[in-house]
C-alpha cells in the first residue's frame, strides 16, 4: 500500500493536523519492524515518502 494514497484518503486537513489518521496510524504502527500492518498488507515509510507528503528535498549531503 502507497503512504501518499493513505494520507490522501483523509482529504481536508494535512494528516499531521488529522486525529483520525493519527489515531490509525498509530494503532497498526509495530516498532519491532519499523512499519504499518494495514488490513490491505504491510506498508514501510520511506524517506521518499516523507519528502513527496511534506515537500521536502531529500537532495545532498547528510
Amino acid at each position: 500500500i502507497d503512504l501518499l494514497q493513505f494520507v490522501l484518503n483523509f482529504k481536508g486537513s494535512p494528516p499531521w493536523l488529522n486525529p483520525t489518521a493519527i489515531t490509525a496510524l498509530t494503532n497498526r504502527w509495530r516498532p519491532e519492524t519499523h512499519s504499518f500492518h494495514l488490513a490491505l498488507g504491510e506498508m514501510t515509510v520511506t524517506l521518499e515518502d516523507i519528502a513527496m507528503i511534506f515537500g521536502l528535498p531529500i537532495e545532498g549531503r547528510a
